[in-house]
């Protein structure tokens, strides 16, 4: 069978599976921290992107005038 080249959508999935054992790495020497957010800093997350979307919106419906 002939040499296929991998797809997008393989070397994306390559690519991830490398960037999440350097990750792994990197929390287990101690380099990284994960945390779960505060109820505070998931409010502030979500009016960020309720006011994103809001602009967004908004550019559309003036576009489509």
């Amino acid at each position: 069978m002939a040499y296929q080249r991998p797809t997008q959508r393989e070397r994306a999935a390559a690519r991830k599976v490398v960037r999440l054992q350097e990750m792994d790495r990197a929390i287990a020497e101690g380099r990284l921290t994960v945390r779960a957010m505060t109820a505070e800093e998931r409010a502030d997350s979500h009016a960020r992107l309720a006011a994103a979307e809001a602009r967004r919106a908004g550019r559309k419906a003036a576009r489509n005038r």
